[in-house]
């Protein structure tokens, strides 16, 4: 029996993707498993090598889901719509034998000596065991309000601090905003901790709006932006060159063309407006023949790392994941069964677990919930 929150199944695969659902990933093996970070890949990984992106899409496809590949390793179903692949999931499940019950919130979960009794809203239940797969808290307008903590509280696990992820990043300084509309690619953006280092550096796309940054490398760091409760982002826009080299042909370059503007010193593959934004915050402005050493050296450091305080993101209700949940090591990870509570099972978003942008958490809550299910 599946007890399910709402009107009707499925709402966040709905709305994932845009409405076109970014079911998995084409990545594999270790490289998948890296994608999470080592703690939570090492948890991952027998759920991920059991039930790979090429088993889920295959499962799809045999429903009547056609799948292709899109940019940044994406698999999306041809026919662009997430509905396809919801419906696909419940007649899978219908013609399992799965009895589902909508409008049935759980309530209340107590183990006893012959199983579990269960109490929802429509109506007390018993049951030999039980896989809990109610996710977490972002997307709160699909039904995600956190039910399933409490209730793995209540049974003694411990519940991590929870966190929005994969969400947009607010930023309050005028002259980002205003660069509304532009988007980098090729450009690298990492968080750094409170004493500058590194914590994690994301190659991928960069879009500017008129809250402050979103894209997927942004929103890939947005757990990190919150578990730090704010923290600075460094922009390296020319990642991988020389920056004695670089100060080198921008004295020819002021040598051969003073007349010109300091800005056009600059990377031509950078947006116009971003380049006259960052040579007016290094103070660069005018003539190349009057460029100072302290501005270019200004310009250098900024060109290559920039510096931007994110004291939030946009929060659980444009957060795509959560991050914290069950601790990892209350969970067996090769059957996803509780090591606390024989005969409780979880997955999902529920799990301390969570990945980057492109179908990553899909796939994580796909290969958790099947070892759940052939366990229970």
């Amino acid at each position: 029996m599946l007890l399910e929150k709402n009107a009707q199944p499925g709402l966040k695969i709905l709305i994932s993707g845009g409405g076109r659902c970014n079911v998995t990933t084409t990545k594999i093996g270790a490289d998948l498993e890296q994608q999470y970070g080592a703690r939570r890949g090492r948890f991952l990984r027998h759920a991920l090598r059991a039930f790979p992106p090429a088993e889920l899409c295959g499962l799809l496809e045999g429903a009547g889901v056609a799948l292709r590949e899109e940019d940044l390793d994406k698999i999306f179903p041809i026919s662009q719509r997430a509905r396809d692949v919801r419906d696909a999931f419940v007649r899978l499940a219908i013609e399992a034998g799965a009895e589902l019950r909508c409008e049935a919130a759980l309530t209340a979960l107590a183990p006893g000596a012959d199983g579990f009794a269960i109490a929802s809203v429509a109506g007390r239940f018993a049951a030999r065991s039980v896989v809990l797969a109610t996710g977490g808290l972002s997307y709160p307008k699909t039904g995600a309000t956190g039910d399933g903590y409490p209730l793995l509280a209540a049974l003694g696990h411990t519940v991590t601090p929870t966190f929005p992820a994969l969400a947009p990043l607010v930023v309050e300084l005028p002259w980002l905003r205003q660069l509304q509309g532009i988007v980098l690619q090729g450009v690298e953006l990492s968080s750094l901790d409170r004493a500058g280092k590194v914590v994690t550096t994301r190659r991928r796309p960069i879009l500017f709006t008129h809250h402050g940054l979103s894209g997927p490398a942004p929103m890939d760091l947005a757990g990190d932006v919150e578990e730090q409760g704010g923290c600075e982002l460094r922009f390296d826009f020319l990642p991988g060159s020389d920056r004695d080299e670089l100060e080198r042909e921008w004295l020819a370059a002021a040598a051969a063309h003073g007349a010109r503007r300091i800005d056009s010193l600059l990377p031509v593959a950078l947006p116009e407006r971003l380049r006259t934004a960052l040579a007016a915050e290094a103070g660069a402005v005018g003539a190349l023949a009057n460029l100072t050493r302290d501005v270019r050296r200004r310009l250098l450091a900024d060109l290559r790392g920039l510096r931007v305080a994110v004291p939030r993101s946009r929060g659980y209700a444009h957060a795509e994941v959560t991050r914290g949940g069950v601790a990892l090591d209350e969970i067996d990870a090769r059957t996803m069964q509780s090591r606390l509570v024989p005969g409780l099972f979880v997955c999902g978003e529920l799990l301390d677990v969570d990945g980057p942008i492109g179908g990553f958490n899909f796939q994580a809550a796909f290969a958790t919930g099947r070892l759940a299910g052939l366990h229970a």
